[in-house]
């Protein structure tokens, strides 16, 4: 039995199974799986941030910094 030419990660292939399934969700649109990614991380960092990420956390005078 002939060795792969590159060792099969397990991450690699779970990451790629993953970026198939939303390619064929989106009918191979790469612009359609792009938008949906960072839709996700922006709510993602909507939910975490408490203010942090984008700059509003308040200042000494109660305002944003």
């Amino acid at each position: 039995m002939a060795e792969a030419a590159h060792p099969i990660d397990p991450a690699q292939s779970a990451l790629d199974q993953r970026v198939d399934s939303l390619m064929l969700a989106h009918q191979g649109d790469a612009r359609a799986v792009i938008e949906t990614l960072l839709l996700a991380i922006d709510a993602r960092a909507e939910r975490i941030s408490f203010g942090f990420v984008r700059g509003r956390l308040p200042g000494p005078d109660g305002g944003e910094i």
